[in-house]
């Protein structure tokens, strides 16, 4: 069938629940977006162009699969919800740009953070080709899903992601602001991050208590040599276990003996007083280095 009014209408959207008796599952952090503009938006920073290939990660109803199709994508969705199959098979145009549904969209029922990204995708995507990532992230496991897609073998040239405004924020923070941390820090050596748009609480069906944004992650072409990445990132979350504590005193867990710490922030020329927001990623790429090197 062929539908006029696009699935991010809250009209549509208000149809489509009524009629299969769908609601927004809060175990699972739905919210249906109700917002074309937005979901167009998203689209246009994803830079989705005819031809490409998209990782979307939970589609639900379809509002943003079927932006991604009609912009020339060929997507792959990621779902969970069992409820939501029917739902996509009736509600996603029967075709796009003169191809069948299945030619163009493939529904994988698995969590992504269980994804095999080679065996899911083999025959429907063109493996030797990269792929765009676009998602609308649950609240609630947004971290996760992040550090899943860095760390997987999936050959991806962006990571479009909407999420909770305050997560997004800390994704850019740069050193000196009270959202600077690890998750900036762990990003930040391995992305480039871009605020793309912001998305109030009122284009969401139910409405959340926070305001969303969308970032656009792209692979640095040289991304920072922090040598053993389990150890860099073990390290800053150390170096942050306590806010409001220097550096001095936050490093205490990795360096028990106080004059092995003085020694190494000397050594750094570092300032014990400072507090962990107040230092460059290369410094803590340097910390990381010097207590691998003490510990051995």
């Amino acid at each position: 069938m062929t539908n006029r009014i696009p699935i991010a209408s809250p009209v549509r959207t208000a149809a489509i629940v009524n009629r299969y008796f769908v609601h927004a599952k809060k175990n699972l952090g739905q919210n249906f977006l109700v917002d074309l503009d937005a979901v167009q938006g998203i689209v246009r920073a994803a830079g989705i162009e005819p031809g490409d290939q998209v990782v979307e990660v939970g589609p639900g109803i379809g509002s943003l699969t079927e932006q991604l199709l009609l912009a020339g994508g060929k997507v792959a969705a990621y779902e969970v919800d069992q409820s939501l199959p029917e739902i996509l098979a009736n509600e996603l145009p029967e075709k796009v740009d003169g191809q069948d549904l299945d030619q163009r969209f493939k529904l994988i029922m698995k969590d992504v953070l269980k994804a095999d990204f080679a065996t899911d995708l083999a025959g429907f995507f063109d493996l030797s080709k990269p792929v765009k990532v676009v998602a609308n992230l649950p609240y609630y496991i947004t971290t996760p899903i992040i550090f899943n897609l860095l760390e997987s073998s999936l050959d991806f040239t962006s990571l479009t992601l909407m999420m909770q405004k305050e997560v997004a924020e800390r994704l850019a923070a740069q050193p000196g602001s009270k959202a600077y941390g690890p998750l900036s820090i762990a990003v930040q050596t391995q992305m480039s991050v871009d605020l793309a748009l912001e998305v109030g609480h009122a284009s969401f069906m139910p409405q959340p208590k926070v305001d969303s944004a969308v970032v656009v992650l792209t692979p640095l072409e040289k991304p920072a040599d922090v040598g053993d990445r389990k150890q860099f990132n073990r390290v800053v979350k150390l170096c942050f276990a306590q806010r409001r504590k220097t550096l001095a005193n936050n490093l205490k867990t990795l360096l028990p003996n106080k004059e092995d710490r003085e020694k190494l922030l000397a050594d750094l020329d570092l300032d014990p007083r400072q507090r962990p927001e107040q230092l460059a990623i290369s410094d803590f790429i340097r910390i990381s280095r010097a207590v691998a090197e003490m510990n051995k």
